[in-house]
């Protein structure tokens, strides 16, 4: 099956505070519309027409098997999916960038296309049809009545796709036309084979803000079972199986001074029973600064303004301390001795990894000492480098980029899924472990290791790592603007930070069973950066 997707505009301005994007690439709940088509038609025959910043679909879909085909000039819809139909013949879908109907369409015998209803205004494309053969088409003209009419959705699949570009040609030479050509062609093509007119049941609409928002919280109540949104009062309840580790986070979330509680969600009800924990909390349409990273085209300046919140909210945090050298010297010694060597014994476990505990270890060209010469140093380093902390601070605990929450226009931050434990302090802990976690987004790249946004190849058997991460190609050193916002909170640190951040990576591994390629990548930069601090080569 060939699926067509002309994506050849930029989103509309009230969508483009995370940069000038066009819809294929556009961020929907921590993915890209891209990511939802190219499952709905797995195995399908992609082919994505572009034209407005087009570089930056070259390099979003570089890990897809997908075809992009560059404009050489913007003309409209029709002329779009006419370029994108050269040398395309026989059935075939067309289905706009900024739409996703999980309705599975090519399924359906036959020509078909997806509808909704609407008051008619400006905002869509509206039809008449009798039996499948259109009768009229209003593009998007404003109106004085407030019908409700059906408007096209925009999914469309085709049986003879030849006579469909047919159909364009015509388009393209009619006079006067009030209507895109690809509406033309439509209903030319209608009179010949008339379709199945469908009325979409889960239609998420990318291309309009007020909708865009509306489809965000759908997609997200969707994805993820332990969560319900009520759209009406803006409610997000949030249950776990993980029992003991969601109880922390919902009591770190009461347990915030009066005076921190703008940096969470507000809370509505909740319960901490063991046998039915929850938490109802107000919900936020904002997009986490993991999509940003990721996704967005953010300028230098709005980094540097999402950076300053998210340092005020940590210097506000350090306002509150604990004392206690006892418990915080045997809370650093479990976060980050014991916790990481636990988990390399149990890495040692895996079959895949047997050879990296026994030799040398290659990554990149670098030659480092086997792990478990590696567990050894690190037994020595630990202590010496980071257990010289006299007192905790509040601190977030996961503060990842995926926990962080902005507003469109980068004022205001929400701090969600806390960690809620370290060691046997519940809200205190160690500030720079907040930062480590940063930088592993950051630095370390943590965000494009777990959406598979790498290349790599490797040898198990010899122990030899070679991975290249797909990072985003900025005029500025983003990592450098960080560390300049912080430099207050970094204090100095930045090797002991850095050294907490290797930790990081090296005890996730085992965590991330379900992919060896992510594993492997996760140790590569785990040696990558502890290296930094500590001398590992062989």
């Amino acid at each position: 099956m060939k699926i067509i997707i002309p994506s050849a505009k930029l989103v509309p301005e009230d969508l483009q505070s995370l940069g000038k994007l066009p819809a294929i690439v556009y961020p929907v709940n921590q993915k890209i519309v891209f990511d939802y088509l190219y499952d709905e038609y797995k195995g399908a025959d992609f082919r994505v027409v572009d034209f407005e910043n087009a570089p930056i679909v070259h390099r979003r879909l570089n890990n897809y098997k997908v075809n992009i085909l560059d404009l050489d000039k913007l003309g409209d819809l029709g002329m779009t999916i006419y370029q994108g139909l050269k040398d395309v013949d026989g059935e075939g879908i067309i289905n706009f960038a900024d739409t996703i109907v999980e309705d599975n369409i090519s399924g359906i015998a036959g020509d078909a296309f997806y509808y909704s209803k609407d008051v008619t205004s400006s905002t869509w494309t509206f039809f008449t049809d009798e039996k499948g053969r259109i009768t009229n088409i209003v593009d998007k003209k404003n109106s004085n009545n407030s019908n409700v009419e059906k408007l096209f959705v925009g999914v469309f699949k085709f049986s003879n796709l030849t006579f469909f570009r047919e159909c364009l040609k015509h388009a393209f030479m009619a006079d006067k036309l009030e209507i895109d050509t690809f509406y033309y062609a439509l209903k030319l093509y209608s009179q010949k084979y008339p379709f199945k007119v469908i009325r979409a049941q889960n239609w998420f609409d990318i291309g309009h803000a007020d909708k865009y928002f509306s489809s965000q919280i759908e997609v997200k109540a969707r994805e993820f079972n332990h969560i319900k949104i009520d759209k009406n009062r803006g409610i997000l309840t949030k249950t776990s199986d993980g029992v003991d580790k969601f109880i922390g986070e919902i009591k770190w979330y009461l347990k915030l001074p009066n005076d921190l509680e703008y940096t969470r969600p507000r809370i509505f009800s909740y319960s901490t029973s063991y046998t039915k924990p929850y938490v109802s909390m107000e919900y936020y349409a904002y997009h986490t600064i993991h999509e940003l990273f990721l996704y967005g085209d953010l300028s230098e300046k709005q980094w540097i303004d999402i950076f300053k919140r998210i340092e005020f909210v940590c210097k506000d945090y350090s306002r509150y301390s604990v004392n206690d050298s006892t418990k915080i010297k045997e809370a650093l010694e479990e976060m980050y001795l014991t916790k990481t060597i636990t988990r390399l014994q149990t890495l040692q476990k895996d079959k895949h990894f047997k050879n990296f505990f026994d030799s040398p270890i290659n990554v990149n060209g670098k030659q480092y000492k086997s792990l478990n010469e590696i567990i050894d140093i690190l037994k020595e380093e630990i202590p010496k480098k980071l257990y010289d902390v006299d007192h905790f601070n509040i601190i977030h605990g996961d503060l990842c980029f995926a926990n962080i929450m902005i507003d469109n226009n980068n004022n205001f931050v929400k701090l969600i899924d806390p960690r809620g434990k370290f060691g046997a302090f519940d809200i205190y802990g160690d500030s720079r472990y907040d930062l480590a976690k940063l930088c592993h987004s950051l630095d370390g790249k943590y965000d494009f290791i777990i959406k598979d946004l790498f290349k790599i190849n490797y040898d198990i058997n010899n122990a030899i790592i070679n991975y290249t991460i797909n990072d985003r190609v900025r005029d500025f050193d983003l990592y450098q603007v960080f560390t300049d916002v912080f430099k207050n909170e970094i204090n100095g640190d930045l090797k002991k930070i850095e050294l907490i951040e290797s930790l990081l990576f090296l005890s996730m591994i085992p965590l991330h069973g379900e992919s060896l390629e992510q594993q492997l990548v996760m140790l590569g930069t785990g040696l990558n950066l502890l290296n930094r601090s500590v001398n590992i080569l062989a």
